[in-house]
């Protein structure tokens, strides 16, 4: 009996330690598979978003909106589901593009480059600010940006590969959406009494 209860208790310490060295990796490898599904999930609500609340630019029924914030309380975050404290850390930016020969939304300058806009490795919010939001005119090309700085669960461990700084310092996850339109050609309304909307691009 001695015998077994010592080979009993050599076998739990061996099964702690095993635990002990491979919980680790095995707790990381679970927040890895939540950081990429969050990552995912967050990329599709965006484009999703982005895509129905670009319509009311594209359609004229933005004329009136006051501000980035403004638009993006009034339309985006409504186009968006499940993203947490959206309109705290949902940013946008519109811009009017003129083309010259042989340039896309890709190489006009100031253009989408499909790349979050960073200045070392921290988000640089330039032009994404609420006042330099712009309405967009009828028969405009225009480019609509919208990025989100949400949370994330490895950032500090690969800084850079799944986090950027904030503006303020903090670690996030960076996510951007872009949607190039040509806006209708709908009709101009008066401002809503009492509002100064955003000016034209």
């Amino acid at each position: 009996m001695r015998r077994g209860a010592g080979w009993l208790a050599a076998t739990r310490a061996e099964m702690a330690l095993e635990f002990a060295i491979l919980s680790l990796p095995m707790f990381t490898f679970i927040l890895l598979i939540f950081e990429i599904s969050l990552d995912l999930y967050t990329q599709e609500a965006l484009d999703a978003g982005l895509h129905l609340a670009v319509r009311a630019i594209q359609t004229g029924r933005a004329q009136n909106v006051l501000n980035g914030n403004d638009f993006v309380n009034r339309y985006l975050c409504p186009s968006m589901l499940g993203l947490p404290a959206c309109s705290a850390h949902v940013y946008v930016k519109v811009q009017k593009i003129l083309f010259s020969a042989n340039q896309d939304f890709y190489t006009v300058p100031n253009g989408a480059t499909g790349r979050v806009p960073l200045a070392g490795n921290a988000v640089n919010l330039t032009g994404y600010g609420s006042t330099n939001f712009c309405n967009s005119a009828p028969g405009q090309v225009t480019l609509v940006s919208a990025l989100y700085l949400g949370p994330t669960f490895l950032g500090g461990l690969l800084p850079g590969v799944f986090s950027v700084h904030s503006p303020s310092g903090s670690l996030v996850h960076a996510t951007l959406s872009t949607t190039g339109l040509v806006t209708e050609d709908y009709t101009p309304v008066a401002a809503a009494q009492g509002t100064t909307p955003a000016p034209s691009c």
